[in-house]
């Protein structure tokens, strides 16, 4: 059984980050299109696995509704296989049972159901709620000399979200579990069984950073083949820029566009380094009209003049006093850090510890 594998694409996403509502849009009709990217894989797979959170959230736009269905009627030798995970659990109020999907769309209940397809027997099984913190299955094992692929959106690293027991997967006799819930790619041997993630086909945020894709494989009487095919549209992108002695804004602006940008994807630039200008980051962010997005957050540090310090009188000399010897020894950068937070305490500074 030839397969292409995805899950959390979280259709109709807000992106409530990217604060201009115009390109929040973008965003989501580019989930549509990174949708329709999977479909095009798989017009030459026997199936297309969606591994749970197709959508985002209970409230999903018609438009969104209507490609899906052109997207999965499209596929005229593809059985489409679905199960619900935890942002569009298959309850009373869900989409998958009004969107009055093609015939070559199957959507897994809340029971596990087994569909056999080009050889291969495929289980499936889809969250009832949000929240699932018992197993969904408990000592389950396969039937019958076919190879078998388990379709579930769950968590291998135990949690609320429907834990998956390694020991009883190991002693399935499965040949792939095909899982979503986890946003980024991973592959698991366990037994004589592949676990995969595939990740999330578009990132939503920087903590979804880098490529992004789908699973394209083959599961045969011999085993399993995989690999990971990157389709997202626009990447995700955090860069520490050093402005270390830079003394104007001009002078940053040219560091970070040295650090290598493009025009698609979306950047968070952390400036770093000793400098006497304080990064006036909305100045920084505006140098780049021609990026996506791109937002700058500033660490740099201001340089320390210590024996300036010593020789002030009251209580931040006499702090600078006690940290003089640690500043001259093996553990400079921990009491450079210490000194740092102590004379912002002094004047009344909220310190942030990172």
């Amino acid at each position: 059984m030839k397969f292409v594998h995805c899950a959390d694409l979280h259709l109709d996403t807000a992106f409530s980050g990217l604060t201009d509502g115009k390109k929040a849009a973008v965003r989501q009709a580019e989930l549509r299109r990174t949708f329709l990217s999977i479909i095009d894989l798989a017009k030459t797979a026997d199936t297309l696995l969606i591994a749970g959170d197709l959508f985002d959230q209970n409230s999903v736009e018609a438009e969104t509704i209507r490609v899906l269905r052109a997207g999965f009627a499209s596929l005229e030798h593809t059985q489409v296989f679905i199960v619900a995970g935890n942002h569009d659990s298959l309850n009373e109020n869900s989409y998958y049972k009004i969107a009055d999907f093609s015939d070559n769309v199957h959507v897994f209940g809340t029971e596990l159901e087994c569909v056999t397809v080009a050889d291969c027997d495929v289980y499936g099984i889809s969250f009832r709620q949000m929240m699932q913190e018992e197993a969904l299955l408990k000592n389950f094992r396969k039937e019958g000399e076919r190879p078998a692929v388990l379709l579930m959106h769950g968590d291998l690293g135990g949690g609320a979200y429907n834990p998956v027991d390694r020991d009883m997967i190991a002693a399935s006799g499965l040949s792939y579990v095909a899982l979503g819930h986890v946003h980024s790619y991973a592959e698991e041997m366990l037994g004589k069984t592949v676990c995969a993630y595939p990740g999330c086909p578009e990132g939503r945020g920087f903590d979804e950073l880098g490529e992004k894709g789908v699973i394209v494989g083959e599961v045969t009487s011999e085993g399993v083949s995989l690999h990971f095919e990157p389709i997202c549209q626009r990447r995700y992108v955090e860069q520490k820029v050093s402005v270390a002695g830079l003394t104007t804004q001009e002078e940053m602006i040219g560091a970070i566009r040295a650090s290598g940008l493009n025009e698609t994807d979306l950047y968070k630039i952390i400036l770093t380094g000793e400098t006497d200008l304080v990064p006036d980051v909305n100045v920084l962010a505006g140098g780049f009209p021609e990026c996506f997005f791109l937002k700058v957050y500033d660490e740099t540090k201001r340089p320390l003049d210590v024996q300036a310090l010593i020789s002030e009188s009251g209580l931040k000399g006499m702090f600078a006093q006690k940290m003089l010897s640690g500043l001259e020894g093996d553990n400079r950068e921990l009491f450079e850090k210490a000194l740092e937070y102590g004379l912002k305490a002094i004047e009344g500074e909220k310190v942030k510890v990172l």
